[in-house]
């Protein structure tokens, strides 16, 4: 998921390390989004009875044996506001919503799958932590709180539950075994964007609780935003724009009445311009 655009915004503040970078470090694993990477490797499929098992393994004793301590994390219920997207999502994995008992089927195997993972990893020695929601939140809780060194996730909204290191793209090819890596700090010093500026333009662009965020804004129209803004914090402002567009409404709005004309003349009597409750009333007599 996460926010539309948000990667390639923070493109200049990537970095590509080498996966033995990660020796002596404590990472916090999304584990959904390993299972979900073995499922969709088609050469695994048909070959390999269980695709997850065999990568989870393998992925596990290749970090091990570079002292890299692991933390798995295990989604929880997602929150209310992103059913709509979860149903899309399911709609694209298991079939439209006609195929009811297809998609019911699909949700089960899924979480037999991740039940096998966990039983792989006690069995190992591994340890995972249950997420009561969103499992990128819980992994940037455990690197906020400063009980792992990083996140692995290619959930950009790490960074807007307050991750400060966040790993992506991980591969262990044996030409080019790295990962990117994307820090708080540098996309503070080198883009001027805090969390707050973040989650503001998660708001703008779209996120998983809000896809379409506001119609025709896109990255640059939003950065711009942030830039004329100077350190002001968004949310801030968009709860003031909030605010003053709620006393706009309560306005009477403008109002010119119909002007009462002389019977002999046709002359107007008076002149009665009614406006908004912030303005004045003014009233001219007939000539």
């Amino acid at each position: 998921m996460g926010v539309s655009d948000l990667w390639q915004i923070l493109e200049p503040v990537k970095q590509h390390i080498h996966l033995s970078s990660l020796s002596g470090k404590t990472i916090a694993v999304d584990l959904s989004l390993w299972v979900c990477e073995a499922q969709t490797v088609k050469k695994m499929i048909g070959t390999v009875t269980k695709p997850h098992l065999r990568n989870l393994f393998f992925r596990i004793s290749h970090l091990t044996l570079m002292d890299v301590k692991l933390v798995f994390v295990m989604e929880g219920e997602p929150p209310k506001l992103k059913a709509d997207v979860i149903n899309k999502r399911n709609q694209i994995r298991y079939g439209p919503s006609g195929k009811m008992s297809s998609r019911q089927t699909g949700r089960s195997h899924f979480k037999s799958v991740l039940r096998e993972c966990l039983e792989l990893l006690e069995c190992l020695g591994i340890p995972w932590v249950q997420a009561a929601g969103e499992a990128e939140a819980m992994c940037a809780y455990l690197d906020a709180s400063g009980y792992v060194d990083g996140c692995l996730t290619n959930d950009g909204d790490a960074f807007l539950y307050g991750a400060q290191t966040v790993y992506r793209n991980f591969t262990m090819n044996t030409k080019d075994p790295h990962v990117d890596c994307y820090t708080m700090s540098s996309v503070k010093s080198k883009l001027g964007l805090d969390r707050d500026a973040l989650v503001g333009l998660a708001v703008l662009l779209g996120c998983d609780y809000l896809p379409k965020g506001v119609p025709g804004v896109g990255k640059e129209q939003a950065l711009k935003l942030i830039q004329i803004l100077k350190g002001q914090s968004l949310l801030q402002r968009f709860i003031q724009w909030s605010e003053d567009k709620s006393c706009d409404s309560n306005q009477q709005p403008l109002v010119i009445k119909k002007l009462a004309h002389c019977s002999v003349c046709s002359h107007p009597e008076k002149l009665a311009v009614v406006r908004d409750s912030h303005s004045m009333r003014l009233f001219k007599n007939s000539f």
